[in-house]
């Protein structure tokens, strides 16, 4: 959504059609015996704002659909809503009465409240909040009783009631057949290949997916939705495997020990406990996966999709100080704020900050010319933006193409690099298995230096997702078997690439 929702202009425009068919036929008007100057002015002042602010969003006023499937809610939620008020009108036509007064009044009221909070609107939800309360009390004031007033009071307790638990229970169907779609997509998952798979992603003309299979030191590649064009992606969370090969290549040096404490490296109160290094490169440290900062708002209204754009490395070390934790292992929790601190580590081992370090190891050592970090921008749209002193950077910032990263993952799979292989050794048991995951094979059963291992089937992976991109890389523990898939496809859209690359290294043939 922009600032134009068409979708609200929609609402709008057929909740209107009745009043205007009403006015048109009463030339008169309403009926008003309820005089209270300050109501109508507000009523007025609410229905307009939410009128117009349905239609446009004013910008720094609002963050759109803010989770997975939000915006069908929003849509079929205010279709059986905008339909009943409709059919109501229809029904009612020659009736007055405290339940007409209430169901026209509640309804519209509800879709604009509903509306305000489904896409985070500050302004929407303040005008729908003005309109409800002096609409329905002028309504409700203004209607004619044709019954007792005991009559009326029931009347009126099972009207609310009843509109109240509509909406809940659209509301609660939405999500209900939301759920039972998303069952019902496993099972068709079953008996897609992978092919299958990358060719309903692709419908969507936009969307592109590089693919490199590497079978016995030999690597394909395939470009899917364009011309064959190399395309540079945001590779998201598989930036940790970089900043867990740094860690290797620190620890060949003699630069790095894993047990150790991030206190021996970092400006920090030594009789205090911090974690280790490989607590946190396999995330059982006992950090959250972040720690909310003030700006995070500020990038939701300013329409920044990075969350953590503008948390400084300083943030992050003062919050490090702050959290207290106890030295143990804790359970396992992907942490991008634990791979942030690694990050800070290792620019007190090599005395420069994490982009600049980073960006040299991948250019002189890995010898990938189109891989960088924090580049933010390619040949695609919608990267993320990075501020220079950001925290965040080394948990997943990297842009990288298709060559590129096939490069790298022969890096693991030939064992080029001499400390390369420590990386998907063993370090913790983690059991991070969920039901999801497992019923399309894939397991994260132990953690190395930040490499997930499905020891059931035998592969070494990581994923990857921005708001816009996401991304797999994984091979076989014998080397003989990788994947790399790259897509700027949104990870809450249609199959992820994590359950592609699966397929394609459980199933014999690359596309079966």
């Amino acid at each position: 959504m922009t600032w134009f929702n068409y979708c609200g202009l929609i609402f709008i425009a057929i909740i209107m059609a009745p009043n205007i068919v009403f006015a048109i036929k009463n030339k008169n008007g309403y009926s008003n015996t309820y005089r209270n100057k300050t109501a109508e002015i507000l009523e007025q002042l609410g229905r307009y704002g939410c009128m117009a602010l349905m239609t446009f969003n004013i910008p720094y006023t609002w963050i759109s659909f803010y989770f997975s499937y939000a915006e069908i809610v929003y849509i079929v939620v205010n279709s059986v809503f905008v339909f009943a008020y409709c059919v109501i009108w229809i029904v009612l036509w020659k009736k007055s009465g405290i339940v007409k007064a209430l169901l026209l009044s509640i309804i519209p009221s509800l879709i604009f409240l509903f509306s305000g909070v489904m896409i985070a609107s500050i302004p929407l939800t303040v005008f729908a909040v003005i309109f409800a309360t002096t609409h329905i009390l002028i309504s409700v004031k203004n209607a004619v009783p044709t019954e007792t007033s005991a009559k009326i009071k029931m009347n009126g307790i099972i009207t609310v009631t009843s509109v109240i638990l509509s909406f809940v229970i659209a509301v609660v169907s939405c999500f209900g057949g939301i759920a039972i779609y998303g069952q019902s997509s496993f099972s068709k998952l079953d008996n897609m290949s992978a092919l299958d798979m990358i060719k309903y992603d692709c419908e969507n003309k936009n969307t592109k997916i590089s693919v490199a299979i590497i079978e016995n030191g030999n690597v394909d590649y395939c470009i899917y939705g364009s011309n064959n064009l190399i395309y540079d992606y945001e590779i998201g969370s598989i930036s940790k495997t970089f900043a867990g090969l740094l860690c290797a290549k620190a620890v060949n040096e003699g630069k790095l020990n894993l047990t150790d404490s991030i206190s021996k490296y970092l400006d920090l109160d030594e009789t205090k406990y911090y974690p280790t290094i490989e607590r946190l490169l396999t995330h059982t440290s006992g950090y959250d996966a972040y720690y909310f900062e003030s700006s995070m708002i500020g990038n939701k209204f300013a329409h920044i999709t990075n969350d953590f754009y503008g948390i400084s490395r300083t943030q992050i070390l003062n919050k490090v100080k702050s959290v207290s934790l106890e030295d143990k292992d804790y359970p396992f929790v992907y942490s991008n704020f634990g791979i942030s601190v690694v990050g800070l580590v290792l620019e007190k081992i090599y005395n420069c900050n994490f982009t600049d370090i980073m960006n040299d190891f991948i250019r002189n050592e890995l010898n990938l010319a189109n891989t960088q970090v924090a580049k933010q921008s390619g040949n695609l749209d919608k990267y993320w933006k990075w501020k220079e002193n950001d925290g965040y950077i080394p948990a997943g910032s990297i842009i990288s193409d298709i060559q590129d990263m096939a490069k790298y993952l022969q890096l693991y799979m030939s064992d080029k690099l001499n400390y390369s292989a420590n990386t998907f050794v063993k370090i913790k048991d983690i059991n991070a298995n969920n039901p999801t995951y497992e019923k399309m094979n894939i397991r994260m059963d132990a953690c190395g230096m930040t490499w997930m291992l499905d020891n059931q089937n035998g592969i070494i992976w990581h994923n990857g997702a921005t708001t816009d991109f996401n991304t797999y890389m994984g091979f076989t523990k014998d080397g003989k078997k990788g994947v790399v898939l790259l897509s700027n496809l949104s990870p809450n859209e249609k199959i992820s690439m994590t359950v592609i690359g699966a397929k394609i290294l459980t199933s014999n043939s690359p596309f079966n």
